[in-house]
């Protein structure tokens, strides 16, 4: 109780008096510097979701197997004979890089060949395939979701992304946006676009294969990608005969 009464004391006389407040006589000490707003946090977590992941597939990868399976476009017009595991990867994954270069898309059922249908793409436009609604995809940076989820278009923020090195070197900063849909996606579930099966790997290996994300919304790091509108859709070139 002495011992409290005694640090009152010695508060209480080294507070300036009241007199010496009005002449001006305190050294008050200066007002901290205000610090900037941060501007990356924070959006709003949906929980977690289930990841998986979708690639490019390439004719180049089984050019040694037979040529006995024909694709079709939606009309009816004969893309080529193709090898059937190239054809299959094709219809699974949604779009392909033929060995002309070429870029084929899935366009959608049909009652030619294995029932699915492709259409080339403009790849001015469209470098490695179209999504939803004629959005252009982006490897990295598309990913496929339940539009009764989540929104087209909408920017999303993964934490498990975030600082991950690519195969190009670069480290993702974990913004993607919700460029496509699958048939297979159903509610939390998220399906994230790379350029290879081998890239897959790497990025798998890079957070070490835990199938799961966080998806944030309204995540202000990840604005930006408001301000990259899809790519307009276009007629597919012709496609010619082989």
């Amino acid at each position: 109780m002495r011992q409290a009464t005694l640090l009152l004391a010695l508060a209480l006389a080294a507070a300036p008096s009241a007199e010496a407040r009005e002449r001006g006589d305190v050294d008050f000490p200066e007002k901290l510097p205000e610090s900037p707003k941060e501007r990356r946090c924070c959006g709003y977590p949906l929980g977690e979701y289930k990841l998986s992941f979708y690639w490019l597939s390439y004719e180049r990868d089984y050019a040694a197997e037979a040529y006995d399976t024909p694709v079709f476009t939606i009309e009816g017009w004969l893309v080529g004979m193709f090898p059937r595991r190239f054809v299959e990867e094709l219809t699974m994954e949604g779009t392909a890089v033929l060995a002309d270069g070429r870029v084929l898309n899935y366009a959608g059922r049909c009652r030619y060949g294995t029932g699915i249908c492709f259409q080339a793409c403009d790849r001015a436009a469209f470098p490695v395939g179209i999504g939803v609604r004629g959005r252009s995809l982006v490897p990295y940076r598309s990913v496929a979701v339940d539009p009764a989820v989540v929104p087209i278009g909408e920017p999303l923020y993964f934490p498990e992304l975030d600082g991950i090195e690519l195969p190009d070197g670069t480290l993702h900063d974990g913004c993607v946006r919700a460029d496509d849909q699958g048939g297979a996606i159903r509610k939390r579930e998220i399906d994230f676009f790379v350029a290879s099966y081998d890239e897959f790997k790497k990025i798998a290996d890079a957070i070490w294969w835990r199938m799961k994300v966080t998806p944030h919304v309204e995540e202000p790091r990840c604005r930006y990608l408001l301000d990259t509108p899809p790519s307009p859709p276009s007629p597919p070139p012709p496609i010619a005969r082989r």
